[in-house]
């Protein structure tokens, strides 16, 4: 190319670059960069929460936008692939073409969007009696003459069932009313504003949707509540919850007497621990699709400043003993472990006995029992409590599907074995015996039941007391050579729980499916297999876990379930 041809392109490059430059500028510094990002699924979808007040007590946003997740390909091969699934799905689609007369892929799917929006609004005591719940459906519009085609055809649909339809019109936006007979069916409000079709249970709740497409008031996503909230969560969710802890709560105190009068107030069945809710200001939670499965992390953002001092400590969460868990052997079909079990039974026991009845029947039964709850039993709990469900070893009594094995973590043998003890002097007035045994080289006390049954075996030593059900389970449950940190489902899932966690459940759903069908005779075993093993076998592991933290203000925790598509 010649040097001409050059000196003519450079007015045309500056040019590109300089239009390139504003739009990127534009981009990183105005609203517009979070819709574009929204739409390529790297934000939350909050689009139609810019339709929503500021006031709502609670918003959900759905998004359509799956390809964007880096889970799509496996819920695609696992589900949206299944023949099953899709065998369900054109069951359903049926159902609403015969009882609704509404073809969802010819009259739905061409206009449907990439949002779903749900939200509700303050209400009266007296609303919510007369059954006029505020609530508000937003549905994202990608084709406006297809959505209103739809909203034309369910008019049509309305009117040939006898029902009422007005047209109305709001800040010039122009919507339907459908009346139903009854005070306790209020009418309905529906109409396109903007991008969104909207449906509303109340008309009330609808015009305050249209106010925020005119640009009257502020919307949700400017409460500093919400944003704290949201920017708790994983940018990139297919689903995405929030909560205004205080509003609700508000409401539920106004609208409970009337709504069930005589019902006790929530914060006299809280007790306590009633203080510690108000200090909640906002909950959410967000559904990930990743690689591996589906994740779900929620929060709570707490006021620390308002929770009584003596209560704070129960907020910091320290983390688990992860030593503890290779006494879990490895085919457990799950387990549940949580941090500092003495520690949190103590500072429960404390809240407990300042109620006076409470402290009082407290005390009877420690005398009745001969047994002092704190120094007895709590004192000599230092570590982790784990409960776990694991198969029947062969050996173990027919009829029994699962065994139970509870390991409770010390470093004070010496007053567990004392304080135990005085447990057994306990049962045996009740009739219970307790008989010495030696299994696996191990000094094992066996808990008999007054019919001479073995029921229960329990050891203590330098680690932990472990308890066994049932009692001739002992053998195969005590300190496998196979433990639960070397079950591979249980390791990726581990990987995608917080680093520290407090709380911890793990349920190995590889194996419980084919227990669970064992336990299933004749006919309704073969539908289970037929009808429900096809959704649940891509599900290979379910973990939950809280996070250890000390001061923080976000409560989180995690939920992450472990999908495998068929033939991977």
């Amino acid at each position: 190319m010649s040097r001409r041809w050059w000196l003519a392109l450079l007015p045309v490059l500056a040019l590109v670059c300089c239009v390139t430059g504003l739009a990127v500028g534009a981009l990183a510094f105005s609203p517009l960069r979070e819709r574009v990002m929204a739409l390529l699924g790297l934000r939350p979808q909050i689009l139609a929460a810019e339709m929503v007040p500021d006031d709502a007590i609670f918003y959900a946003s759905l998004s359509y936008n799956l390809q964007a997740q880096p889970g799509y390909e496996t819920i695609r091969r696992a589900y949206l692939e299944n023949p099953e699934v899709q065998r369900v799905l054109e069951e359903w689609k049926d159902q609403l073409r015969k009882e609704a007369e509404i073809d969802f892929d010819a009259d739905i799917a061409p206009w449907i969007g990439p949002e779903i929006g749900l939200a509700l609004f303050p209400a009266s005591p007296e609303e919510l009696g007369a059954g006029r719940l505020p609530l508000v459906l937003l549905v994202a519009s990608r084709d406006h003459g297809k959505a209103d085609a739809f909203l034309e055809r369910l008019r049509q649909l309305a009117e040939k069932e006898g029902g009422r339809v007005e047209d109305r019109a709001y800040r010039g936006r122009s919507y339907q009313l459908w009346i139903s007979e009854g005070p306790q069916n209020p009418p309905l409000a529906i109409g396109r504003l903007g991008e969104f079709v909207v449906v509303a249970v109340t008309e009330e709740a609808f015009q305050r949707v249209a106010d925020r497409a005119a640009g009257q008031g502020q919307s949700i996503t400017t409460s500093p509540r919400f944003r704290k909230v949201i920017q708790a969560l994983p940018a990139q969710s297919v689903m995405m919850v929030y909560l205004d802890y205080p509003a609700l709560q508000k409401l539920s105190q106004e609208a409970l007497p009337r709504l069930q009068p005589g019902a006790p107030d929530p914060e006299s069945l809280l007790g306590p621990w009633a203080s510690m809710a108000q200090a909640i200001q906002g909950a959410g939670f967000a559904v990930e699709l990743q690689a591996q499965g589906l994740r779900l992390q929620s929060i709570a953002v707490i006021d620390r400043a308002r929770v009584p001092q003596d209560l704070r400590a129960s907020l910091d969460a320290p983390p688990i003993s992860e030593a503890l868990l290779g006494r879990i052997p490895e085919n457990t079909l799950g387990f549940f472990q949580t941090a500092r079990i003495g520690q949190s039974l103590r500072q429960s026991l404390e809240i407990i006995r300042r109620n006076p009845e409470a402290r009082r029947q407290l005390q009877d039964m420690e005398a009745t029992m001969g047994i002092r709850l704190e120094e007895d039993l709590l004192a000599w709990m230092t570590g982790d409590l784990i409960l776990a469900a694991l198969p029947v070893p062969a050996g173990a009594p027919s009829g029994i599907p699962v065994g139970v094995s509870l390991w409770i973590g010390t470093d004070q043998p010496e007053a567990a074995r004392a304080g135990l003890a005085r447990l057994e002097d306990a049962l045996a007035m009740m009739g219970v015996q307790v008989e010495e045994s030696t299994r696996v080289g191990q000094a094992v006390r066996i808990i008999t039941a007054p019919t001479g049954e073995r029921i229960l075996a329990y050891t203590v030593d330098p680690e932990a007391m472990q308890m066994v059900f049932p009692a001739d389970a002992f053998e195969g449950y005590y300190k496998p050579a196979r433990a639960i940190t070397g079950n591979p489902r249980f390791q990726e899932i581990r990987k995608q729980l917080p680093a520290q966690i407090s709380s911890l459940f793990f349920l190995d759903t590889f194996a419980l499916w084919d227990l669970i069908e064992e336990q299933i005779p004749g006919a309704e075993g073969a539908t289970f297999r037929e009808k429900a093993r096809p959704f649940l076998d891509p599900i290979q592991g379910i973990g939950i876990a809280g996070e250890a933290t000390t001061g923080a203000e976000i409560q989180r925790g995690v939920l992450f379930i472990r999908i495998v598509p068929s033939g991977s």
